[in-house]
Order: C-alpha cells, then structure tokens, then sequence
C-alpha cells in the first residue's frame, strides 16, 4: 500500500472520525459477543498430537483396557504400619465407594479389598482363586494372617503396600469421556469422608494434573490484571499523557475482546494454552500502539495540527505496521502445522488478535486521536522518554565510532551460546512443574516417597481369537516383562503370564520350580482354564484376543521412557513373533513422550516458518532480500541467546522451553521492521547517516524500547508463579524482549555502518555519484 493511499484514507477518517468511532464499537460489541460461547474446559486429547504412533497405540489401549484416567490415592495413617484394622477398613470402604462410583471402570480398581485382586490358593487339593481381603480382618490375629499373605504373595508384592508399610495404594480408572473435573469431584467425594487428623491422603494421576490445569487457566486473570498494571506503569512512565495510557491501552484490550470473541464464535475452550491469549494479544497491542502513539506526538510537535499529525503519523506508519503485525500474526497462526489442536486455538487466537490490533490502530485509534481534546498532550516526555533519549544518543555515539566492536561483542555471545548446545536436553519431566506449595505437588512428593512407580508403558498384544492362549504369548509377556524389568528405570511389571505362572506355583509346587514349560500348549491351556477369575480382566479381553503387558516406571522423564521403549523394541526385533502383533506402547510415560518430541519439533518448524515469513515480509518491504536478512537477525540473536541459556543453566529445552522461545520469536519479530523503515525514512531525509542514525534511535528506537519494556513488565508477573512453565516463561520472554531489542538498537546500525545495504543507501548512493560526477 503506498503512501497516497494512507494519506487519503486517513484524510477520510480525520473528515469522519465519529462514524469510525461508532463502526468500530459496533463491530467490537458483535464480535465481542462470542466471549459468551467460551467455556473452561480441559481435555487431554486437545494436547495430543493425533498423527504420532504412541498416541495412536495409546488410544488402541485405552478402547479395550482404559488406562487414560487412573487415578492413585495412597492412604497414609500416622500410625506406624497400615496393618491395622481401622487402616484396612478404610481401604476396604473406600475401594467400595470407588466400585459404585459413576464411570469407574471396575475391573481396574485395584486394592487390598478389591474383587478384581485376586490370588491362587491350593485348599485341600483344590485350587481356588480367592479374594487378597474379601472381608476386613477383626482380630489382630488376623491383622497378621493378613500381612503374611501380602507378602508371600508375589503377584502383589510392592504394589498395594509400600516397602515400608506406611502406606496402602488404591488404584482407579475411569471411561474415556468422564472429563477431568467429573473425575476429580468423585474422587474428592471418596476420598473426603476418610481424610483425618490420623489419615492422611494423597491422590495424583493425569486426570488430578489435568483439573489442576484448569484451576490455573481460570487463574490466568489474576496475572492479567498484573500484566494490565505493568503496561499501564511502563506507558505512563513513557508518555506522561492520561492519551499516552489510555490509547495503547484501549487497543490492547479491544484487541483482547476481539481474539476472546473469535475464538468463542470458533468453537474454542478456554484451556492451559489458550487461557494464555489475552496476555499475548495484550502485550503485543500495546506494543503496536505505542509504536503509533510515539510517531503522532512527534508530527504533532512538528506540524502543531492535530488533524494533520493524525494524517501524518498513519501516512508514514500505515505501510510498516501492516507489515509487521502481518508478521506477527502469521508467525502465531503458523502453529497449525503442529497438528496440536491446542496449539493450534492458540496460534489462532493470537494471530486474530494481533489482526485485530492493527484493525482496530489505523481506524477506531486514528478516529480517536482525531477527536480527542488537545489540552497538554503536545507530547510525549515522560520520564522514561527523557532517560531513554539520554540513552539512545549515547549509544547512536558508541554505534557510529565503534560499529565493529559491537559486531564483535554480539559475535562473541552467539559463540558462547552456541558452545552450550552440546549441554542441551530436550527431555521433558512432568512432576517438576507442580509446585511443591500446592496441594498437587505435596501429594505427588507422597507418591515419590512411598510408591513411586506410577508412571505407565502399556504394550499391546494383538492376534486372533484364542492367540493369547497359546505359549508364544505367555512367553512374549514373559519377555517383555524381563525387557522391562533389566532397566532400572522400571519399578515392576505386571500382566497376564502373572497370574498364570503364580497360579502353576500354586497348581505344582515342584514342576513350577523348573519354569513353565515354552511349548507345552495343554499345560498352558490347562492354567488359563485354572486361573480364570475377574482378576484376568484388566489384562485380557473376553476373546483372548488382545492382552497388555504394564511397566510402572520410577521416573516421568521422557529419557526414561524413551530408554525402556528402546530397550522393548530391542527385544521384539530379536525375538520376532510369530502370530502376534506387538504394539509400543502406550501409558503415560510414551505418551509425555510423544507431546514433547512432537511439540519440540514442531516449534523448531514453527520458529523456521516465522523467520522465513519475516524475511518475505521484509523483502518485499524494503524490495530487497538483504533488507529481510537484516529484520530476521535481531529475532534469530534472541533464539542463539535463549537456546543458549537454556543449555547452560541445564534447563530443558522441552514443551515448555521451545513454546516460550516461538512465542517470545514471535513477540519480538516487529522491532527491526519499525526500526529500518524509520532509519530509511531518517536517511532519505537527510543523506547523513549520523544524522539518520541519532535521528532513528532517539524516536523509533525509543518506541522499541518501550514495547520491549511494555512486554517484559507484562510477561515478568509470572515470575511469581509456583507453576514451572509459566514462572520461566516470566523469565524468557523478558529476555527475549530486550536481546531483541539491543541487537535492533545496536548491532543492526553497525553492520548498516560497515556495509552501506543499498535498501537503505540507495538514495545516497546515487546522490554521491551525481555529486562526482559534476
């Protein structure tokens, strides 16, 4: 768009500044009113990535045998042992409770008391299979027969009672479809009328971290009223102008009531990562704004015009705002290509704000500005402006006498970071982003002491009718269970060939003791017919077609589970199967996995897109290729820093880091853009490259100071959080604002300096030889 055009469409809104006023209420209030639609609603499926093999694996699992949404709850008597008769009846009325609750899967209801815990007993010659703890033991006799049975019995050993015996373990499942806060309302209910001053109980699962995120999103307004005061302090500091806070401000929050209203009308929930748009969207208007704002009080000093610096000001930034929020928002909007559908409502809502932001400065904010009362808002000195002109005429000093060093020093600190990419992990630990001031985190630090293999690897076995029958199967879960169990990652294993091998012990003593025999399909049919009991359930279908085989890993980390994974897939490719399809893996452990390789890559995409777009955009800006290398270096300098950083300080460079670092890539990618076109606009002016350099950093230089400042201030509130994804993103983006910022200042106009691009000098260039030529 040239500049004729925006001069004559903001001649239009100058002439008209009320019908503007009015149009964009208007269309603010219908677009506004999808914010009704949106609900609080977290669904784990939304953060799968549908196309990875684990998740698709995992979903195969979860139809048959659920395993989506177990939930753990240790019970914790203050008391010495859990063998004692209040502790077991607690654990007996609960597990009842459990059994009757709505859509509990019963047959994965696991516990002392529970009908679908079994064990094999040889009464008088007759082999039963019985009830672990049918009834509550009375006397302390019994008490004792009771623990003698646990503990002689292998099949549970570990499991149901802590090492120590200080806890006893409850496990439930419930259907896929029962939503997080239906999950952990029932459990809440159950769990409620045992707690005691005697009785402590902790409870954790995907379902518990699930609700808890969703207690965080509705959380986030909290933050963003604290975001709201930071800008608010930030522009008032800048512009020391009531116009100076309430403009940015007011294009911030429209902007934020549109992308909400978008995203309602769309269909989208408030989740995890969607609750996180209004402080995007916010942060990044205000920015734009102020980029506005700055240049109006300028003309307006210059031209003493109200209406005239309205018409100036859009004039010269129309072009160079289109191109960077167009920037912006693609960068945001090419999250799609995650195939994440939470990220991809947030890359939408983030990209319509962003959209909206830009609408909203060249039409409602110019009409504004055109009406709004002149008095003393003649410009634009705070104190923040006055320190920042002191600042920015020195450093247009250092830059001019020494555009070397500076390409030096930013050389050295791209070489340092990049000596720290060999320290880099991108492997993901979940239970370290709960806080330990939380309830969630002091439950999971409970789990951790007393049953800490409770993260899921589920391997699926597949084949005909019967096929988990045969002796290749018995002996495949036999394998897989040793694969498992070799590495120390993995605290124990359960599955099918448990039960049958415990129940031949049982059976025939002596003929047990030399191993189940691999090919003797009588005896193994004879043992499948002899063990049947609700027991089997939660490990083989109804048509002994498909069977799991569980890994209960000590830790949550995707290295972890990554190295068992490994190490079954190992195993499968020396000893093929023969009629059976083995599937790895599901649970928990593959699919944390999954989300983070997924996510991990996918930014890497998303962040090459954006700078990709950025140098398009840029290009076709400046009409030079070279013009669109010099706007992606500050961004590409912040990515070297912070991946840098993040090897250092040993910190993952997991879901969490690498979405902060594409939302911080993204925040920033505008800051060379407004920078350039206003050094060009300098220089062409004046033909002195001093001149235009003192000139550009003491007024566009400024704005991006501010901006960088603006976002920083907003995005530090988390800082104070306890939850680790958003406490770091309280850290990285504010250092990803201003190493965007001080390469734009700085070692942008040094290398302009050393090399002359022609998208900046051509104009001088051609002056020069005209003048030789004469």
């Amino acid at each position: 768009m040239t500049s004729e055009f925006w001069r004559s469409y903001a001649g239009f809104v100058v002439r008209r500044p009320r019908v503007v006023v009015c149009a964009s209420l208007i269309a603010t209030a219908i677009i506004a009113s999808g914010v009704h639609r949106l609900v609080v609603e977290v669904d784990q499926e939304m953060s799968l990535p549908a196309d990875h093999p684990y998740i698709a694996i995992d979903r195969k699992i979860r139809a048959e045998f659920g395993g989506q949404n177990f939930v753990a709850i240790a019970l914790v008597p203050t008391a010495p042992t859990i063998w004692r008769h209040d502790v077991l009846q607690a654990v007996y009325d609960l597990t009842l409770d459990l059994l009757r609750s709505p859509g509990v899967m019963a047959q994965n209801v696991v516990s002392l008391s529970s009908p679908y815990v079994r064990v094999p007993r040889d009464r008088d010659g007759v082999l039963t299979i019985d009830y672990l703890m049918k009834d509550v033991p009375n006397t302390e006799a019994d008490v004792a027969a009771l623990r003698i049975l646990y503990n002689s019995e292998p099949l549970f050993k570990g499991a149901l009672v802590s090492a120590d015996e200080r806890a006893a373990l409850v496990l439930v499942d419930f259907f896929d479809g029962v939503s997080v806060e239906q999950i952990a309302a029932t459990i809440e209910r159950a769990v409620a009328k045992y707690r005691s001053p005697q009785m402590r109980i902790a409870v954790t699962g995907a379902p518990i971290f699930d609700n808890y995120q969703e207690v965080l999103s509705r959380q986030q307004s909290a933050y963003f009223l604290g975001t709201i005061a930071a800008i608010v302090c930030v522009l008032f500091l800048a512009f020391a102008q009531i116009q100076g806070v309430v403009l940015p401000l007011a294009t911030a929050l429209l902007s934020t009531l549109w992308a909400l209203g978008f995203m309602g009308f769309a269909g989208i929930s408030m989740n995890p990562w969607t609750a996180a748009v209004p402080i995007v969207v916010v942060t990044i208007a205000a920015g734009h704004s102020a980029q506005m704002l700055k240049r109006y009080y300028e003309e307006f000093r210059r031209l003493g015009s109200r209406d005239d610096a309205v018409v100036e000001s859009a004039t010269r930034m129309g072009t160079v705002m289109m191109a960077a929020g167009g920037t912006a928002a693609c960068g945001f909007a090419a999250l799609s290509i995650l195939r994440i559908p939470a990220l991809t409502q947030f890359g939408f809502g983030v990209a319509c704000g962003i959209a909206a932001a830009v609408v909203l400065e060249m039409s409602f904010m110019l009409a504004l500005r055109a009406v709004w009362p002149t008095g003393t808002a003649t410009s634009a000195d705070g104190p923040l402006a006055r320190a920042l002109a002191v600042v920015m005429h020195s450093l247009a000093a250092v830059v001019s006498r020494h555009p070397r060093r500076i390409a030096a020093c930013f050389a050295a600190v791209a070489l340092l970071a990049v000596a720290g990419l060999p320290r880099l992990t991108t492997e993901f630990a979940p239970r370290a982003f709960w806080p330990a001031r939380s309830e969630v985190g002091q439950d999971l630090r409970i789990f951790d002491a007393h049953f800490p293999s409770t993260i899921t690897l589920t391997v699926l076995l597949d084949g005909e009718p019967g096929a988990m029958k045969t002796p290749e199967a018995v002996g495949l879960m036999n394998g897989l269970q040793q694969a498992m169990t070799e590495d120390p990652a993995v605290g124990r294993t359960a599955s099918l060939a448990d039960i049958i091998r415990r129940t031949y012990e049982v059976f025939a003593p002596e003929e047990a003791a030399r191993g189940l025999p691999a090919d003797d399909a009588g005896l193994i049919a004879q043992l499948f017919y002899l063990s049947e009991s609700p027991a089997t359930r939660g490990y083989v279908d109804l048509e002994y077609r498909r069977a799991v085989v569980r890994g209960f890993l000590n830790r949550d980390d995707s290295a972890s589970t990554r190295q068992v994974i490994h190490r079954l897939e190992r195993y499968v490719a020396d000893h093929p199967p023969r009629q059976i399809h083995v599937w790895i893996a599901g649970g928990v452990g593959p699919v944390t996995v999954a989300i983070n390789d997924q996510t991990v890559s996918g930014k890497i995409l998303n962040i090459a897109m954006l700078l990709a777009t950025m140098f398009m955009l840029a290009s076709l800006l400046f009409r030079s290729p070279l013009g669109g290398l010099y706007v992606v270096a500050p961004v590409a300098m912040a990515l070297v820093v912070n991946v840098g950083l993040f090897a250092w300080l040993r910190i993952a460079f997991d879901i969490s880091g690498a979405s902060i670092v594409a939302i911080g890539a993204g925040i920033g990618a505008d800051y060379a853009i407004y920078y350039l076109y206003r050094l060009r606009e300098e220089f062409h002016s004046s033909g002195d490259i001093e001149t235009a350099l003192r000139s550009a950093l003491e007024t566009s230089g400024s704005a991006v100071a501010f901006v960088a400042l603006a976002i920083s201030a907003g995005f530090a509130v988390y800082v104070v959080s306890d939850y680790y994804p958003l406490r770091i993103c309280g850290i990285f983006i504010p250092i990803t604002m201003l190493v965007s910022c001080l390469t734009t200042l700085t070692l942008l106009p040094a290398l302009l300096l050393e090399w002359r691009p022609g998208f900046v000098f051509r104009s001088w260039n051609s002056r020069a030889s005209a003048t030789e030529a004469a």
